[in-house]
């Protein structure tokens, strides 16, 4: 892995972290209004991170955005596994399975998209 993607990732995991603990503290607070945008933050990064890794390649190589794209891609799964487990109520159902689906067909059509555009 190129040292431009695992300052990415480093970058990226320090803001899924910071918002997971906020998310834990407005949630201990009842501060039910401020938990869901937290938690829909966390769930758009999720969904979408191999994306959300461009935003801190914008001056990057072709080949460095495309390699940090499929990082996300790949690190997006357990994170959705871990979201619908969480969306779930910390319990199994089918939920748990649909997360990581959708991951999988948010990074298929957004790579289709760049690829298009030649971002990556």
């Amino acid at each position: 892995m190129q040292a431009e993607v695992r300052r990415t990732v480093l970058y990226s995991a320090v803001i899924f972290t910071t918002l997971f603990i906020a998310h834990i503290i407005a949630a201990a607070n009842d501060a039910d209004l401020l938990f869901r945008i937290i938690a829909m933050m966390i769930t758009l990064q999720t969904l979408f991170l191999g994306g959300t890794f461009l935003f801190f390649l914008i001056d990057s190589t072709q080949s460095v955005r495309r390699d940090a794209f499929r990082t996300g891609s790949f690190i997006s799964l357990p994170l959705s596994i871990g979201l619908g487990w969480a969306y779930a109520g910390m319990q199994w159902s089918w939920m748990i399975l649909m997360f990581p689906l959708i991951a999988m067909g948010m990074h298929l059509f957004l790579r289709y998209g760049l690829q298009s555009k030649s971002v990556i």
